[in-house]
């Protein structure tokens, strides 16, 4: 019956009277439990892919999944239906084993969790799965924590309540006695190993997990509460309270006496202002929540009030200025950003910190748009800050915020620049980092708009001024690639001879079209929010389609032409003659009107591919760092630190030493500066830098002042530095000593040609990838607002606060000149005073003698003696 899809009857009580059958060749068990053996081999439950295949399921998909033997990982088939969690050795097997979710609990398994693990804890069992990357893991857990609440999972939903109600639990240990939340006891083992929810610290038992409240740390208005406060002054936040479990320093904000205690749980702690009060102190607190140091950045969650008819929160009378957006990407630093984003959950409003690889900055830029003004912190490398600027590009935030950079990446060129260093790895210093951003000064980052054409013939730059004369305006390329490909597709044996080069240019320009319709695609999904927008696109794809139409009659035409001996081709085709001049005869080549329509697109039509703010790299440096991203997309095991990451690039540029593989690249590509031609020497590539620091902090530029010849290097001049790459031992030597001989221009404009037939590597802020011939065009895009650490204002202010402090503390002491002193003294203490002073005024009169007699007199009698010539 089991083979035929039929099920067993399976009674509804949770204990059965059998085993589950093992599979073929496997262990019958391979997971492991808290109960005794006994009692686990009762537990499972049995259903067939029958019953499965009659439902729907939730989620399912592919999880690694932990045995008892030797703590191994195998594959397992997971489908998620109702509170029920089935599993199998893959999707088609006859036998699935069950989970029953009624009491069950999900956490993370450590605190950094590089293998994107989880686990699901029931009563009676748990289970370790392992997901292939952190945005499935957290799916899943967002799944299986919504089957529990009875809530419709959708996993392209953004859910602003993700943050609030239900605790998001991590399993860890700690370092002294811990007690949980829940049931008031002790964590178990000499490390107190339990969990602990990322937002809160409310801490758990496994089993108390399940009966846990759900208060979490408050993110919008409504998750306040019943104790929200008004007044007439309007809608204020108190204090979220937390038993227990405090630092071993801690003291009562109200009595500065020492607070917790590591024999039981006691005291409290505010989760927003983080401060400590005894049980018995906590009444003389003031009710309203100051929200602590970090106030300006934080926003109140009785901002987040209302939400928009797209679905995300809005803030209405925000009270905070200038609040701060965290974006932090979570695989940055040695899987160090997972940390990261818990320590800033913590210490803000958790509404107000996302994870790029949890859809992207858009999502905390939408929710940001309505303020006035804003800062971002990212928290990543270089190729995060990109992410960000070009997101900002879209929605067009560029004045309205600043932006900062935390350093986790492994080169973090653009942060050594801004001044915040080269790298961050301790995540106890972000309550300092959250202070010096506060006190950061702004300045302006040139961005570079990356232009890209595409050669069609050579021909074209041979004769860029062709006599052939055309009325037809292109506005896109749409048209010319899409009747390119046509015609080869249609007629690939045509007789009509191509130049050579036009069939390799045909792919490109399909490359074009197909990007061309992707770009079109992106556009549509944002336009349809706006009535505007939309239309206006809509007027440009029918512009489009109809100039594509056009030059397909006409090259028609043309061909009629051409081929039609009799020479009535007016007669076949002349009420389309509309865009075709009436100077051209029946001699006419149709290579030369092909080209002819190329030189049109190619000197009025561009494409902006990506945005340049550090650095554009052709040749060597871009072969290395394309190399270096194929072998992390291979294995991401083996590039999964910055050491590891650091020595792959040690080890690909050891073998360009050898291998020299541009060694004659001023062959191939041809550069211009400001419109003026450059005569290249023997090199293997070109760096184009926006800022003074390349590939983990070389200045390349060899300097930082003016010269002679070149002024001093800066982000925000609206000049571009053009240095020559001789080689990876030049690169190296570079990051030990300044060296100058490789400069070749400082302009404002470059133009990077690209010759011959096959692509060349190049890279943009480290994202490399292999470019076709054509033109390559830098030019200035835009400027963005970036927060800047300036030391000496920090220094500055640092001083003047200290003074502040000083005069503040002596004005508050009270100040009595002699007579009201005199007046609040008893008699005794009054003559104990006066005979003090005498004591005192002898004191001072006897030493001031002695002093003068025995190092001031002899002093003077030599002098004496000296000028008069006589004794004393």
């Amino acid at each position: 019956r089991l083979k035929s899809g039929h099920a067993h009857h399976v009674p509804s009580s949770p204990l059965l009277l059998f085993p589950t059958p093992p599979e073929p060749g496997e262990e019958s068990s391979d997971s492991d439990g808290e109960t005794d053996e006994t009692e686990q081999k009762l537990i499972r439950k049995v259903s067939t892919s029958g019953q499965l295949r009659a439902k729907k399921s939730v989620k399912e998909g592919i999880l690694l999944k932990q045995t008892s033997s030797f703590q191994r990982w195998k594959r397992r088939y997971f489908k998620l239906r109702g509170r029920t969690l089935y599993y199998a050795k893959d999707s088609k097997s006859l036998i699935f084993d069950e989970v029953d979710l009624s009491d069950a609990s999900v956490a993370e398994t450590s605190t950094k969790n590089i293998n994107n693990s989880f686990t699901v804890i029931t009563p009676f069992r748990k289970l370790m799965l392992c997901a292939e990357s952190r945005k499935e893991m957290e799916d899943w857990i967002g799944a299986l924590k919504s089957v529990q609440k009875w809530e419709t999972y959708e996993a392209s939903l953004f859910n602003m309540e993700h943050f609030s109600g239900m605790h998001n639990w991590y399993a860890c240990s700690h370092a002294r006695p811990t007690f949980c939340n829940v049931c008031r006891e002790a964590l178990s083992g000499v490390t107190s190993h339990g969990l602990s929810c990322e937002v809160c610290k409310f801490k758990a038992h496994k089993r108390c997990a399940v009966r846990s409240t759900n208060t979490c740390k408050w993110t919008t208005l409504a998750s306040i509460g019943n104790d929200i406060m008004e007044d007439d002054e309007g809608v204020s936040m108190p204090h979220q309270w937390l038993e227990g479990n405090l630092p071993v320093s801690a003291k009562c904000v109200v009595c500065d006496k020492n607070c917790g205690s590591v024999r039981r749980l006691q005291d409290w702690r505010c989760l927003w202002c983080k401060a400590i009060v005894h049980s018995s102190c906590k009444e003389q607190m003031g009710k309203a929540c100051p929200l602590g140091q970090c106030r300006v950045s934080i926003i109140p969650p009785t901002t987040l009030n209302s939400i928009d008819s797209d679905g995300f929160w809005k803030a209405t009378s925000p009270s905070c200025t200038s609040p701060l957006l965290v974006l932090c990407n979570s695989k940055s630093g040695d899987n160090q950003g997972v940390k990261f984003l818990r320590k800033f959950k913590q210490l803000l409003n958790p509404a107000q910190v996302f994870d790029l690889m949890n859809g992207g900055p858009q999502l905390g830029l939408r929710v940001f748009q309505k303020f006035a003004t804003f800062r971002i912190l990212v928290c990543g490398g270089d190729g995060s800050v990109g992410w960000v600027l070009s997101e900002l590009d879209k929605l067009n935030l560029h004045k309205q915020c600043q932006l900062g950079v935390l350093p986790l990446g492994t080169g973090n060129d653009l942060a050594r620049v801004l001044g915040w260093g080269g790298l961050c790895d301790d995540d106890a210093q972000l309550l300092q980092i959250l202070e010096k951003l506060e006190r950061a000064t702004t300045k302006m980052l040139d961005r570079n708009g990356e232009i890209y054409f595409t050669l069609v013939s050579l021909a074209l730059f041979l004769h860029p001024t062709h006599p052939l004369s055309l009325s037809l305006s292109f506005s896109t390329p749409l048209h010319l690639s899409l009747f390119l490909s046509l015609s080869l597709s249609l007629h690939p044996t045509h007789p009509l001879s191509f130049p050579v080069s036009i069939p390799l240019s045909c792919r490109f320009l399909c490359g074009t079209v197909n990007d061309f319709v992707a770009e079109v695609g992106r556009a549509y999904e944002r336009a349809t929010e706006n009535k505007e927008e939309a239309d206006a696109m809509a007027k440009k794809v029918c512009v489009c389609a109809c100039m594509c139409v056009s030059v397909c009659i006409n090259v028609c035409v043309l061909r009629n032409r051409l081929y039609n001996a009799d020479n009535k081709w007016a007669e076949r085709g002349g009420k389309y003659r509309l865009l075709i001049s009436a100077q051209y005869n029946s001699r006419i080549d149709i290579r030369e009107y092909l080209c002819s329509l190329c030189c049109v697109y190619l000197y009025s039509q561009c494409s902006e591919k990506c945005v340049m703010n550090n650095y554009f790299g052709i040749g060597l440096d871009a072969k290395i760092s394309l190399e270096f991203n194929n072998k992390r997309d291979e294995h991401p095991k083996k590039c999964s630190s910055r050491t590891k990451n650091k020595l792959w690039y040690g080890v690909m540029g050891t073998k360009e030493l050898v291998h020299k593989t541009y060694k004659n690249l001023e062959q191939r590509v041809l550069l211009e500066c400001d419109g003026v031609p450059m005569c290249l020497p023997s090199l293997q590539g070109l760096a184009v830098l926006n800022i003074p620091s390349y590939a983990g902090g070389i200045n390349f530029w060899g300097g930082t002042k003016e010269d002679n010849n070149f002024g001093a290097p800066s982000f925000d001049d609206k000049k571009l530095e053009v240095v020559a790459v001789f080689g990876s031992m030049q690169m190296a030597v570079s990051r030990v000593i300044n060296i100058q001989h490789h400069r070749i221009a400082q302009c404002r404009q470059v133009k990077i040609t690209i010759l011959g037939e096959e692509g060349v590597p190049v890279q943009v802020d480290g994202e490399a990838w292999i470019q076709p011939p054509g033109i390559v065009k830098i030019t200035h895009k835009n400027r963005a607002q970036m927060l800047t650490r300036d030391r000496n204002f920090e220094r500055t202010l640092t001083s003047w606060e200290d003074k502040r402090k000083i005069d503040t503390y002596r004005s508050s002491r009270p100040r009595l000149n002699s007579q009201q002193s005199m007046e609040y003294l008893t008699e005794e203490e009054c003559a104990q005073v006066q005979q003090l002073g005498m004591v005192a005024d002898t004191l001072i009169t006897r030493y001031s003698m002695k002093y003068f007699m025995k190092n001031i007199l002899p002093k003077q009698a030599c002098k004496l003696r000296t000028n008069s010539g006589s004794t004393l």
